[in-house]
């Protein structure tokens, strides 16, 4: 006779007045499961009171009854809803990522900007129905760019194109990396960086459609996307903010068939929404996030860009997806202001507060994806598919933020562990003395260190040296030339600490940043870093006369810092062109 044992993964569950258990045979398979009275959203649509059977990784039967075997592994999922494992349809996937997306049932990355150097290894993975820990991924590879233009500044090389002559071979070398599909930066219509011309970006169109490639498109503003759609292309990867959408578009976008992946919750947070913090707060988050993840969420632009107005962003989304325009849901993580997996949920909640139903933005995260990217047996509920699905409280088709009560993750019909992270303790910063240049050494506190800076790391003309000289006590020479090259261009000396993983320390005791300074006559700038803020950090602006003077500045006038995850500061010459040198000394917290 065989024996059963009452369990679940670690624990017995209390949804409602339901006990929600797993019976375990123990000849039963870990990827073979019957699960009985669940609710089903399968992609589409929802039906009440279903079993799912799934073998071997693999769902074989959907049915109001289907009788047990007396072999086979039970799971009583009562006042549940199950739905496809998410596919979150725009991320640039690294490092712990997967893992991290995949505890919040993200079982599925489009990425749209990433190393190549794993696609071979993330294309098997995803084709095995084997026990996996981290989700899928497809992938885009690098993007076509111009040297210097959007995709260069993130410190390491990729492929450019320069001239139509070169896109051949670039789309060949795509080809042998491994991607997906193309992802091209279309953005004429700024000053701030190069960007591919439109005989180009048409040309890379052409090319990759030939090749068998669909092509994707980052754009910033509505005449760029008019363009993109008028040469051909399959998608637009964020939605343009900068005006709202005119009738002449909405009827081209219909007409040419595209798909937009909004990206919603990365524009929220470029104008400065905040909702990414209630997300980290709320206890059905914040108690699984990782260190990386948790970072990324709290993290903060720390400025406004203009053209990234979120409430026209939520206009434009509602009016495509009236005219029949295809939305898919895609956070763009890791970016400032979201997370791995938990920003895929996040994008769903502002997709149906922009106007859509909860189905359709659950359709936007599962079903559709799949199909426009042409993922087989992924995305949808049916016989055949990949067991790759979540089991929620409640009816989520009435209430998408229900998508976050999750009771089970199961990759491959393996349920997956949804471990609890665990929070590193930040160092406190118990002496506010940052550099007094006594000594040659250029020592300091909490593994800080002082360094040259300048714009040359997002592809700038700048060049910045630092020397010790030894006077009295000893101080600090800046020598700097500001060049043209970069939008925002700086050069100057840095302290701190900018080796990943920053975890940064807590300077939560200080009010103020104080110094003494003197040398070319100019204006200046302290920017303040924080693993929390990406983009331009926050500054302010100094004076520097030819006299030795002490300058003080409020800790609280940086922008949008959080003191509680300090990395460093950078003194520097900039915007204004030309030569500069000065000399800093007592560098001190006060």
């Amino acid at each position: 006779m065989i024996r059963y044992i009452f369990a679940l993964v670690s624990a017995i569950v209390i949804v409602g007045m339901t006990i929600l258990v797993f019976i375990l045979p123990q000849e039963a398979s870990k990827n073979s499961v019957l699960i009985k009275n669940v609710r089903v959203f399968d992609g589409v649509s929802l039906s009440e009171s279903q079993d799912i059977r799934v073998v071997n990784g693999l769902i074989e039967e959907i049915a109001p009854e289907i009788i047990a075997n007396s072999n086979e592994a039970l799971l009583m999922a009562e006042g549940l809803t199950a739905l496809p494992g998410l596919i979150d349809a725009h991320t640039h996937s690294y490092g712990n990522g997967r893992k991290d997306a995949l505890r919040f049932g993200v079982t599925a990355h489009l990425d749209m900007f990433t190393a190549e150097n794993g696609l071979q290894t993330s294309r098997a993975e995803r084709e095995s129905l084997g026990y996996s820990n981290q989700s899928d991924m497809f992938s885009a590879g690098t993007m076509a760019t111009v040297e210097g233009g959007h995709g260069t500044q993130y410190g390491f090389a990729i492929d450019t194109i320069e001239s139509v002559d070169e896109v051949e071979e670039w789309m060949q070398k795509r080809k042998a990396a491994g991607v997906d599909y193309i992802k091209l930066v279309y953005m004429p219509y700024q000053s701030a960086m190069p960007s591919l011309d439109l005989v180009t970006a048409t040309a890379i169109i052409e090319q990759a459609h030939q090749s068998g490639f669909k092509v994707y498109a980052h754009i910033s503003k509505q005449s760029a996307a008019k363009d993109m759609l008028e040469a051909g292309i399959d998608g637009l990867v964020h939605i343009f903010a900068d005006s709202v959408v005119t009738d002449e578009f909405l009827a081209l976008a219909k007409t040419k068939d595209i798909v937009v992946i909004p990206t919603l919750a990365v524009i929220a947070s470029v104008d400065s929404q905040q909702r990414n913090m209630a997300l980290a707060e709320s206890t059905l988050v914040s108690e699984l996030l990782s260190v990386e993840q948790s970072t990324s969420l709290k993290a903060r632009f720390g400025f406004g860009i203009p053209g990234y107005s979120f409430n026209i962003a939520k206009q434009n989304v509602k009016r495509l997806f009236d005219a029949g325009v295809t939305i898919l849901a895609g956070s763009d993580a890791p970016n400032s202001g979201t997370a791995y997996g938990v920003s895929t949920h996040h994008e769903m909640q502002l997709l149906v507060e922009a106007g859509l139903s909860s189905v359709d933005a659950l359709q936007s995260a599962t079903s559709l994806p799949a199909k426009q990217f042409g993922l087989v047996n992924r995305g949808t509920l049916k016989v055949g598919s990949t067991a790759d699905l979540i089991l929620v409280s409640g009816n989520i088709g009435q209430n998408v933020n229900t998508s976050l009560n999750i009771k089970h993750v199961f990759k491959n019909g393996y349920v997956i562990q949804r471990e609890l992270s665990q929070s590193s303790n930040k160092q406190v910063l118990e002496t506010g003395l940052l550099g007094d240049f006594e000594s040659a050494e250029l020592e300091t506190i909490a593994n800080f260190a002082w360094a040259p800076s300048d714009d040359s790391m997002a592809n700038g003309q700048s060049v910045a040296s630092i020397a010790h000289i030894s006077s009295d006590s000893g101080v600090l020479r800046v020598t700097t030339e500001i060049k043209a090259g970069f939008a925002f261009p700086w050069a100057g000396v840095a302290v701190g600490d900018f080796e990943p993983p920053v975890a940064g320390v807590d300077t939560s005791a200080y009010d103020a940043l104080s110094f003494q300074v003197k040398g070319t006559v100019g204006t200046y700038r302290v920017m303040a870093f924080s693993p929390l803020n990406s983009g331009i950090p926050p500054a302010q602006e100094f004076q520097v006369t030819e006299d030795w003077q002490t300058i003080t500045l409020k800790l609280s006038d940086f922008n949008n810092f959080d003191q509680s995850a300090f990395s460093g500061f950078a003194f520097v010459s900039g915007p204004a062109m030309g030569k500069f040198d000065f000399m800093l000394d007592d560098v001190t917290f006060h």
